[in-house]
Formats: structure tokens, C-alpha cells, sequence
């Protein structure tokens, strides 16, 4: 008779699970849920239709206008970057764009006379770029649609992750950023293959074996990606974890450091891929199918995202929990602790890795004080961020002065 660690092993489909009981019972709920789409994703034909730019960066307006409309300005709400809250636990999530400025006469809009193809909103987060920014990659992947160009809009001038265009094998100059209205003669709609929190299609997972395709593996058999050494990373505490990998044969890459090609390259060669959870984890779409993944849960959700890449990919996942405490805004925004936990040492003690527990317990507290700073900071950056992009000039004169205190000037 098999045991039930054997089962799911075997099993591609359930993870293996180094959890306590709350992380458990959401698995239950979490590994109910269907997410895969599996009926013909809907491309919409506007005739005359305007795609209309996101506001510049800098820009103080609160209304976020975006996307395709018809020329009598109604908004086409395929075209639309939905965003729904997650089926298992509640976070709010909004849409991100609305259709044209109130202010907006179609008149004033720039013609082009050509059917172009409404590629989205392409977002200058990572994440959200290698999930929402091609989800409507999918309708080139039809020969007879290859003659025609992509239209895009973005909240980013530079967006550095468009070289996955380019690998999928659309040229640069078919690929164009609309930044201020522009009336086509036509243009195509395609739905979006994935959408956060909500399904996936099979067509996203061929648009990521496209762009794949032409990227020759690296030779890593085992990698951990590691955000200790980003700004940006939310997860204090993951040095000493990550020293734990290297000790065990792990390859540690930071990936920031890396391009888009390394970055497929990396993920496209190796055999077992680890870390923590959110983007990081993410980047295992970039994987070969039923390969192996450890996802280290930096707060007590598991990300619909990532079940949806397991699933699409048939990834040998492994969940532990690294968190001490967690709350919804740890899923989102807010900063998380992570350290080596009774769940981690399980999954240690597991695979039979070396470890050195008294240094792991030693460290803690230090780190655990350095997420509290960092907690702090966060506060206050977010008020200076309010206030910077505030409708009132005189908060935004505030705001620059502030700006010029110490504390602020790695702003």
C-alpha cells in the first residue's frame, strides 16, 4: 500500500504540502477550484474603433482611462484588463482602465487606416506582464493572422520585457504603442487567454511554448531564484533560506540581473526550480512540463496564479509555509517575514539537506527587526507617494520638499 506522500507525488496535479492545518484547509478549497477555460476564447471586430493610451506617468489624474472603444466613445469591454478577486479568500482587486476621457471628441482622434490587432494593456510589473501582457498574444498564432500589426498600450515608456515579443516572433515594426487616441480602420479584440485570480487558457500555455521555442536551455539542473539582493522584494528573511539550497546543490540567480532571454534560458534547462511565493514563483511558466517546482509561501495564501500554472504545466509542486504571520494585505502589497519555520524543517528533514539549525535560530531575530524597519519605511513611502501624485499643488510642494530630507533621497 502506498503512502499518502507517495500518492502525491505521483500525482502532478497535487502538490506536496509542508503546511499547518489553516494552509492545509485552504489547499482544500483551493484544489476544488476550476480554472482551466476551456471553450473558444471570442476575438471581437470593431469597425472604426479607437484605442485610446493609459495616462502618462506623472500624471494627476484619478480617472484611469485606457483601452478600445467604438467611435461614439462606448467602451468595448473585451478589451478590458479584468481583474476579479481570488474564489477562496477576499482581496480586492480592480479594473485597471475605463475607456476614453470624459473631455474626449472622436474627431480629435489620429487616423490610421489599417486593421490592427489590440494587443492590451502591457503593465511595467514583471508579473502581471508575463500573465496579462500576453494573454492576447495567442490570435498571431494563427498563420493567416500573421500579416498583421499589434497595437499596445502601456504604463511604462521602457517596458524592458518586450523582447518576449520579439521571441515569439513579432517584428518591431509591427508592434506599435498607441499614446494618444488613434481610430483604426478596424481592429480585432482578442479575450484575454488568462486573467488573474479567474482562468486560464490552453492557447496561453502554446503562446509560452512559442516564445520559448527558439531559447536554447542553460545547464542549471537546480535553481533558486533569490530577491535578497532586489529593492523591490517584499520577503525579509531569505538570505539564511536560500543559503540552505545553495548548501544543497542548489544554483542561487537573481534575476533582476538577468534578460529575458537569460531568464527563459535558465528556467527552459533546469530540472527542479525554488522560491518564494508571488512573481518569483511565477516564472516557472517559463519551465519544460512536469518539472519540479518549491514554492516557499511567504504568507498564508496560495496564489491562483500559480495553481493555474501548475495545472497548465503538470509541475511536481511542493508548497511550504515560511511565514510566522500573514494577513490579506501580505498578499497583495505589504512587506512579509519569512523564516525557517517547523513546516521548512519538515520539508529539510524530507529531502535529507544539511542545515545548521542553531545559526538559522540565531539569525531570526535580526532579520525579524530589519522587517520591522522595512515595515516602517514602507508606511511612510506610501504617504510620500500619495502625496507626490495629490491633485492639490501644495501637497505636491510638500511633497518635494520632503523630498529633500535624508531619509527621502533614495526615493
Amino acid at each position: 500500500m502506498k503512502k499518502a506522500s507517495e500518492d502525491i507525488t505521483q500525482d502532478s496535479k497535487m502538490p506536496e504540502l509542508f503546511c499547518g492545518k489553516n494552509m492545509l484547509h485552504k489547499y482544500m478549497l483551493e484544489g476544488q477550484t476550476k480554472y482551466e477555460k476551456s471553450i473558444p476564447l471570442k476575438i471581437l471586430k470593431v469597425n472604426n474603433g479607437i484605442v485610446h493610451p493609459l495616462p502618462p506617468p506623472g500624471c494627476y489624474s484619478n480617472e484611469t482611462t485606457g483601452g478600445v472603444t467604438d467611435v461614439d466613445s462606448k467602451f468595448i469591454e473585451l478589451s478590458l484588463t479584468k481583474r476579479v478577486s481570488p474564489k477562496n479568500f477576499s482581496v480586492k482587486f480592480t479594473d485597471w482602465y475605463c475607456g476614453a476621457n470624459k473631455n474626449f471628441k472622436s474627431e480629435t482622434a489620429d487616423y490610421v487606416d489599417a486593421d490592427v490587432v489590440f494587443l492590451g494593456a502591457l503593465p511595467s510589473h514583471y508579473g502581471h506582464f508575463i500573465t496579462e501582457g500576453l494573454a492576447r498574444l495567442w490570435f498571431f498564432l494563427d498563420p493567416e493572422n500573421a500579416h498583421y500589426k499589434g497595437v499596445y498600450i502601456s504604463d511604462s515608456r521602457n517596458n524592458k520585457f518586450l523582447d518576449c515579443f520579439r521571441f515569439f516572433g513579432i517584428k518591431d515594426q509591427d508592434l506599435i504603442e498607441i499614446t494618444k487616441p488613434t481610430r483604426f480602420r478596424s481592429i480585432f479584440v482578442p479575450e484575454q487567454s488568462i486573467r488573474l485570480q479567474d482562468y486560464y487558457h490552453l492557447k496561453y500555455k502554446e503562446t509560452i511554448d512559442k516564445i520559448k521555442e527558439k531559447i536554447e536551455p542553460a545547464k542549471y539542473n537546480k535553481v533558486f531564484f533569490s530577491k535578497a539582493k532586489s529593492t523591490s522584494g517584499r520577503a525579509v528573511g531569505e538570505s539564511p533560506i536560500q543559503d540552505v539550497f545553495e548548501r544543497n546543490g542548489f544554483t542561487i540567480v537573481y534575476p533582476e540581473k538577468l534578460s529575458m532571454y537569460e531568464t527563459i534560458s535558465i528556467l527552459k534547462g533546469c530540472d527542479e526550480f525554488g522560491s518564494t511565493s508571488g512573481t518569483n514563483i511565477h516564472n516557472s511558466v517559463f519551465m519544460n512540463d512536469r518539472k519540479a517546482i518549491i514554492c516557499l509561501n511567504r504568507s498564508a495564501h496560495f496564489h491562483p496564479i500559480q495553481t493555474m500554472i501548475d495545472r497548465m504545466k503538470r509541475l511536481k509542486a511542493t508548497y511550504v509555509d515560511t511565514f510566522v504571520f500573514s494577513t490579506n494585505d501580505n498578499f497583495g502589497n505589504a512587506p512579509c517575514f519569512v523564516t525557517v519555520t517547523c513546516s521548512l524543517r519538515k520539508f529539510f528533514h524530507a529531502r535529507n539537506w544539511s542545515y545548521n539549525r542553531i545559526n538559522l535560530f540565531l539569525i531570526a531575530p535580526l532579520y525579524f527587526m530589519r522587517y520591522q524597519r522595512y515595515t516602517f519605511n514602507i508606511k511612510i513611502n506610501t504617504l510620500y507617494s500619495h502625496m507626490i501624485i495629490s491633485k492639490y499643488k501644495s501637497v505636491r510642494l510638500i511633497a518635494e520638499k520632503v523630498r529633500k530630507i535624508k531619509h527621502f533621497k533614495h526615493l
